[in-house]
């Protein structure tokens, strides 16, 4: 019987893993990056931001780090309720 606990739940972390992977994906999917977006609404406003600027602010929220660094801290700020 503990056998087969022990194998539901190794198999509910696998789910757990991979529900995990798929989400992060589809929020990932959508063309472009939130800076895109932001540079977009500003220019739309008719204000301008230089690409230092840019530089900088992809690099404070992290867009400019591998696709898996920036899923294991999305994954650290899901374990911790963000």
């Amino acid at each position: 019987m503990s056998r087969y606990f022990i194998r539901r739940f190794l198999l509910m972390i696998l789910t757990l893993f991979i529900i995990s992977i798929i989400s992060f994906l589809v929020i990932q999917a959508p063309p472009g990056d939130y800076m895109s977006m932001y540079v977009s609404r500003l220019a739309a406003q008719g204000e301008q931001i230089d690409d230092s600027q840019l530089v900088a602010l992809r690099s404070r929220y992290g867009i400019d780090q591998p696709m898996y660094i920036q899923y294991l801290k999305w994954l650290r700020g899901v374990l911790r309720g963000d």
